[in-house]
């Protein structure tokens, strides 16, 4: 096996709270969205989909009110 003396080692840092968000939003309210509308409309279909949807808009909503918010404690500070 052929080494090269400039080759690099990439290492990826992940925190802990990014592992802990993932799991909850993706995984137990991904879950919970997905069972809910399987109940309701007993179509898995259907599921699926609002289950993606509605992850995906938590994590929307919540980088457009964590920007809203930075914009009003920068209007407070000047």
């Amino acid at each position: 096996m052929k080494t090269d003396k400039n080759s690099q080692i990439v290492i990826y840092v992940i925190n802990g709270s990014t592992i802990r968000r993932f799991v909850i939003l993706d995984l137990i309210i991904g879950a919970g969205i997905f069972y809910v509308v399987k109940l309701v409309s007993l179509s898995v279909l259907a599921a699926s989909v609002s289950s993606f949807m509605g992850t995906e808009g938590i994590k929307r909503a919540t980088k457009i009110l964590n920007k809203s918010n930075e914009k009003k404690m920068t209007i407070k500070l000047t």
